[in-house]
């Protein structure tokens, strides 16, 4: 079959070009003004555990981060920290690899931030979600 052309752009993004041994100049260069689109899609599902919920735990949830396209995000994600709210015994959950999901169980509703951290030859900037 034919390869997606996103999955070919980061392959070439991703590998080193050749360079001839005279020219020290062109070391480290990075490729400029080059944009790869890679969809994502994230939110939360939560599920409601019934008669045997407890009053502080009614709830099952899963916070999570994918691709749109069903792609291995972590191609292009380094990791990807969850900012949960402070009541949570470590607030602050981070997930090396995929899938990158968090499920937990609680009462009510509360924001997560999202951060997402890329590789370096990917991009340099973090995404806020």
């Amino acid at each position: 079959g034919a390869e997606p052309a996103l999955t070919a752009a980061q392959k070439a993004l991703r590998s080193k070009p050749a360079r001839a041994p005279e020219d020290p100049d062109k070391k480290n260069k990075k490729l400029k003004d080059v944009e790869i689109s890679f969809p994502i899609v994230y939110g939360t599902i939560s599920f409601w555990l019934g008669k045997k919920a407890s009053e502080y735990n009614s709830h099952k949830w899963t916070v999570y981060i994918r691709s749109a396209t069903n792609e291995d995000l972590s191609v292009i994600v380094k990791r990807v920290v969850f900012q949960l709210h402070p009541s949570f015994t470590n607030p602050t959950r981070v997930v090396e690899q995929p899938p990158f999901e968090l499920s937990e169980s609680g009462w009510g509703e509360f924001e997560i931030a999202i951060t997402l951290y890329f590789h370096s030859d990917v991009c340099e900037k973090r995404l806020d979600l």
